[in-house]
């Protein structure tokens, strides 16, 4: 069975693109476009990895990160976001995001530099 990534990305244009790019590189992936949805989504069945928008409506992926860093300590979080705000990336650091990379994205870089460093090959070795 192959690893489960979530994006949690209020652009849907950006979560069919990085969806697609993951299923056809292997992963098993699906998408929220907001945070209250992506918290349920990984309360149900927890990924082996979540890629986070910062810039979310309603409830930001600051506080989304922060919820996920409490429920799930050890699930790793990329942070994907069009700011350069440092003092939000130090935030989101303090609360457990691994990684973070600025859009527009380069899904070969987010592929081979980021999923796989973090979470390995698709598919477990057996």
């Amino acid at each position: 069975m192959p690893k489960r990534i979530l994006i949690i990305d209020d652009e849907p244009e950006i979560c069919n693109m990085v969806t697609e790019f993951l299923i056809d590189s292997g992963y098993a992936a699906s998408y929220a476009l907001n945070g209250p949805e992506g918290l349920s989504l990984i309360e149900k069945n927890p990924p082996s990895l979540v890629l986070l928008d910062v810039g979310l409506p309603g409830m930001g992926g600051v506080e989304v990160m922060r919820e996920i860093h409490e429920k799930h300590p050890s699930l790793p979080v990329i942070i994907l976001t069009g700011y350069k705000d440092t003092d939000t990336v130090k935030k989101l650091a303090e609360y457990g995001a691994c990684e973070y990379l600025t859009k527009p994205i380069n899904l070969e870089t987010l592929l081979n530099q980021f999923v796989k460093d973090i979470i390995g090959p698709p598919h477990e070795k057996v």
